[in-house]
């Protein structure tokens, strides 16, 4: 190759990269990672895990409101009697009634219930002083266990373990996004390699081609025999060959790429090209604070250790629910009578009684109850602890797995700067080696 020939070959290739360069609009990795961040499926159904994990806490706090209740009724009934107290062959009776209630299921498993009602009543029994009569009651119904479903604990286990089902879905929301970055910079720093490693294999390309033209100039003048121009031959079969393979790498990558960040309304430019990120000084690497903030930050462990949290309420809440139940019952009501003896409406009375002290009453008792084999419980109790066991040795697993990983990846990050450095020193030999065939050449 003549002198003039060798720079006019450099001035191509870099008016070719340049004017790529400026036609291609460059995707940065910042770019990259916030489109697949924001559009990707996988993230959105990771969100909505979050969605419904938040649902079943509120289902679950729902199980402590208030009910209210509000039925009312009306019968007619004529019966056929023998009565002296009735001057006709059948009784005849009519009730209106109506009844507010409210009740409530409190944490520490105390059952309520505020009702009140109130009866119209008319017959025409003569026993009846009043026609009609209003018949009012208010009563307070308490249930409280003694030992099975007793305590705070207990009830609101599964309120205890939706929250935390809760906070497991926010930590997979967020080893879903960091999986998902790793997957977005692997690809994306692949495809920056392999389209590096192609401009390189044009340039190869293209010497082995300028090798050739000057073979084939010395075979014509004689100085070489035709074989060296037959290996030129094959050195650029070859190189072709690797441009072509090169080619088939990037449009893999490229499509990778697209795969992890161009779903839903994601608007990437028709013609766009990656770029390495240039590094900036040498990373120094601490091993036992690495292994240190991973143990303690890293999303799988945390949804490992709520798990175990998870495990401890539900064995807390199966172990109670082996003991027998024995529950305090008691009820408190008020109750009124009024009405006339002849009322002019069927609709009209006397109310202003209705809450007279002296018609009250009172109940209190104990409820006792226990399956003689208690089998269910007793094999729910079980299963509950050997969950509890399982989900304490997940963890220990995966907290060996973090730890092992994370000092493969340290070794793997020196090994790779060591890399770097042997690299270096041979593209500094290839170089020096480059420089001394084109000496050759110019001979």
């Amino acid at each position: 190759m003549n002198r003039k020939t060798y720079p006019y070959l450099l001035t191509l290739l870099f008016v070719f990269l340049l004017t790529n360069s400026v036609a291609a609009e460059t995707l940065t990795l910042h770019q990259a990672l916030t489109l697949g961040l924001a559009e990707h499926y996988d993230l959105k159904i990771a969100n909505l895990d979050v969605e419904r994990a938040q649902a079943g806490v509120l289902g679950e706090q729902g199980r402590f409101d208030v009910t209210a209740e509000l039925g009312i009724n009306a019968s007619r009934s004529e019966l056929p009697t023998d009565s002296t107290l009735i001057d006709s062959d059948v009784t005849k009776t009519s009730r209106v009634q109506a009844e507010a209630a409210l009740s409530k299921h409190f944490a520490t498993g105390l059952q309520t219930r505020l009702s009140l009602t109130g009866t119209r009543s008319d017959t025409d029994s003569l026993a009846d002083r009043l026609e009609p009569s209003y018949r009012t009651a208010l009563v307070l119904d308490l249930t409280l266990p003694l030992l099975k479903d007793r305590g705070t604990d207990v009830n609101t286990a599964n309120l205890q373990i939706a929250t935390t089902q809760q906070q497991q879905a926010a930590h997979g929301y967020l080893a879903s996004a960091q999986q998902l970055a790793a997957e977005i910079e692997t690809a994306y720093f692949d495809l920056a390699q392999v389209e590096a490693e192609y401009r390189y294999a044009i340039l190869a390309r293209d010497l082995a081609t300028e090798l050739l033209a000057g073979n084939q100039r010395k075979l014509d003048t004689g100085l070489i025999p035709v074989t060296e121009v037959n290996e030129a031959k094959s050195a650029v079969a070859g190189r072709e060959q690797n441009v072509l393979l090169y080619r088939q790498r990037i449009t893999q990558r490229r499509n990778r790429l697209l795969e992890l960040i161009d779903q839903g309304e994601t608007s990437l430019p028709p013609d766009w090209q990656v770029s390495l990120p240039e590094t900036v000084g040498t990373i120094k690497l601490d091993l036992e604070q690495a292994i240190s903030t991973g143990l303690l930050q890293r999303p799988d462990l945390q949804q490992a250790r709520l798990e175990l949290v998870a495990r401890k309420v539900a064995l807390v809440y199966a172990q109670n629910q082996q003991l027998p139940r024995l529950d305090l019952e008691a009820s408190l009501s008020v109750n009124g009578l009024s009405g006339e003896s002849e009322s002019p409406s069927y609709y009209s009375g006397d109310w202003q009684d209705a809450f007279d002290k002296e018609g009250s009453s009172w109940y209190a008792g104990i409820r006792f109850s226990m399956p003689l084999q208690n089998r269910n419980a007793q094999a729910l109790s079980r299963d509950a602890a050997a969950q509890d066991r399982q989900s304490l040795y997940r963890l220990r697993r995966a907290e060996i797995a973090t730890e092992t990983a994370i000092r493969s990846a340290l070794a793997t990050v020196e090994l790779g700067m060591e890399r770097v450095n042997v690299a270096r020193s041979s593209s500094e030999l290839a170089q020096a080696t480059l420089d001394q065939e084109n000496r050759r050449l110019e001979e």
